[in-house]
């Protein structure tokens, strides 16, 4: 917990961003609990409390405000950066696992995904009759393109064909 961290404790911080990297960092100071609101808490509801670390790596110190106290593991956001915070070695390895797996099941996901896209856009074709005749009139009018791309090279080979029989011929 964070509330248990002594200067010189571990601190594990996982950079979430397009570039996952790990770094291993050092407490600075000794965390004193704090209420997390100014608010009394309700009759019988205990108050939740938070800390400010301050960690040191890479010979830079970086301030980790409103960690729960009685927590190991943490969100937390620095210079923009979206991070996890633990004291535990075990609590941040459960989260980057976690997080590995969303992405897995979002990958595995990709093929039923790209099925209901054109199962979706069936069902707005059925709302939209218009949209179906666009549809239909847009393949229409590239399958003329491609018609007439094709008899515009067939033309240009018969015309070199042309020019070679009188070449011959002359």
């Amino acid at each position: 917990m964070f509330q248990s961290v002594r200067p010189n404790s571990q601190i594990f911080i996982f950079h979430r961003g397009d570039t996952p990297r790990i770094e291993i960092g050092y407490v600075v100071n000794q965390p004193i609990p704090r209420p997390k609101y100014q608010l009394p808490a309700a009759f019988g509801q205990p108050q939740e409390t938070v800390v400010d670390l301050i960690v040191k790596t890479n010979d830079q110190t970086y301030n980790y405000n409103n960690l729960p106290a009685q927590q190991d593991v943490a969100d937390s956001v620095s210079n923009g950066e979206s991070l996890i915070v633990s004291d535990s070695r075990d609590a941040i390895s459960s989260e980057i696992i976690n997080l590995k797996q969303k992405s897995l099941d979002i990958a595995n996901s990709k093929d039923y995904h790209l099925a209901m896209v054109d199962k979706y856009d069936k069902v707005l074709l059925e709302i939209h009759p218009e949209m179906a005749e666009k549809q239909e009139q847009k393949q229409e009018m590239d399958t003329l393109k491609k018609q007439m791309s094709e008899m515009s090279k067939s033309i240009a080979a018969l015309m070199e064909a042309n020019k070679d029989l009188i070449a011959r011929l002359t």
